[in-house]
């Protein structure tokens, strides 16, 4: 092929993968909060919104939006009359993250290598890895969050944290 065609074809590629990886880790993070929830208070009646922008896919649980830079589980049914309920919803979100970025990191250092026709799967593993790590960490952090749709409000680590006060109180 050539390098004329195959330049914007790489780069198209890697905004693809980019985006999925993006998307997939962003919506693991989000299921681990409804886990969380059911775990906490028994419903499953919630929605989950991935991304910012424009909408493209909407469903009874699940909006996803063009842009990904965000994510939001929403209680439809809040139950959460607890801190330690809201802490268990909280941590879910986390956890999932947490154990996914685990399992990348096994695959990444365990020097399996595969090559398909198309593409090497360790430059894949190695961008969910760094997606992962940014998601778990911006997560983590006690302040309010700077971009996209949820622009201002509390990070998981924070809302944890004024939860963790009101338990102690």
């Amino acid at each position: 092929m050539p390098d004329t065609l195959a330049y914007p074809l790489e780069i198209l590629i890697f905004l693809l993968l980019f985006w999925l990886l993006s998307f997939f880790s962003a919506l693991l993070h989000e299921l681990g909060h409804a886990a969380g929830y059911k775990i906490a208070t028994g419903d499953s009646h919630w929605q989950i919104r991935i991304g910012s922008g424009k909408r493209h896919i909407h469903t009874r649980k699940f909006t996803v939006k063009l842009f990904v830079i965000d994510g939001f589980f929403c209680p439809l049914d809040d139950k959460m009359d607890t801190p330690a309920k809201r802490i268990t919803m909280l941590v879910g979100g986390p956890l999932a993250s947490l154990i996914l970025l685990a399992a990348l990191l096994a695959f990444w250092f365990s020097g399996i290598e595969i090559q398909t026709s198309i593409i090497s799967v360790e430059p894949v593993v190695s961008l969910a890895v760094y997606i992962n790590t940014f998601i778990l960490a911006s997560s983590l952090i006690p302040m309010h969050y700077l971009l996209g749709e949820i622009k201002g409000m509390e990070t998981d680590g924070l809302q944890i944290v004024n939860n963790i006060k009101k338990l102690k109180k």
